[in-house]
């Protein structure tokens, strides 16, 4: 198998041949994103990002997932409005397989380690990634505006002695309308990774590597 470093320049130079058959006023449009003439800004997670046109350079440094997720986003948007109706990962088109193990991974994440965190301190992680905290049965949900028009919902319930923490990272039902689910799950992984510190990195990525080298048909 390739190593994650070449599998990532390979997709990275795909996505920014695919981006160049684009006009970027008609990628602007369909992504909700600013076009001034040389470059495409958006906000993701708090930060304002550019893409610089043509090479589609994206600014400020990002991880290097989340910079490929982006480019994929402003490829693929195709304009669809958010229908404000949450649905699982596995409820992707063709997503049982892929989106169904990141949400079993990711309610074991939840129950063993952002469920344990004190609630002020994940609350001040979600608005420090751009969330919006929203009234909820849960004990906490979180809107993150991952890009324009793809958001995520985390919704959490803590533990306490009778009962494990528990809950779910769901996304809007127009999701696919805009990303792949392995990148859908690439976004998911990355954003319990910022919240918990990096301490996901491992747990998460060699899955995702594999699933996206055999989609590839690099593996």
């Amino acid at each position: 198998m390739a190593s994650p470093n070449r599998q990532y320049e390979s997709m990275l130079t795909a996505a920014r041949e695919r981006l160049s058959r684009h006009a970027p006023e008609s990628i602007a449009r369909r992504a909700g994103v600013t076009w001034d003439g040389g470059r495409l800004t958006l906000p993701s997670l708090g930060q304002t990002v550019t893409v610089t046109v043509p090479d589609f350079a994206v600014s400020p440094e990002l991880d290097m997932w989340h910079a490929l997720t982006l480019l994929h986003y402003l490829d693929l948007a195709d304009g669809t409005p958010l229908l404000g109706k949450m649905m699982a990962f596995a409820q992707y088109p063709d997503g049982m397989v892929r989106g169904g193990g990141f949400d079993r991974r990711a309610e074991l994440v939840i129950r063993r380690q952002l469920g344990l965190l004190p609630p002020e301190d994940l609350r001040r992680r979600c608005l420090a990634l751009g969330a919006e905290l929203l009234p909820s049965n849960a004990d906490l949900c979180a809107r993150f505006p991952f890009l324009p028009r793809y958001p995520l919902w985390l919704r959490l319930w803590f533990g306490d002695e009778e009962f494990p923490a528990s809950g779910r990272l769901f996304l809007d039902e127009s999701a696919a309308h805009y990303l792949t689910v392995e990148d859908a799950v690439l976004q998911g992984t990355l954003l319990y990774n910022f919240a918990l510190a990096d301490c996901l990195i491992i747990f998460f990525y060699r899955t995702i590597l594999d699933d996206t080298a055999e989609s590839l048909g690099t593996g």
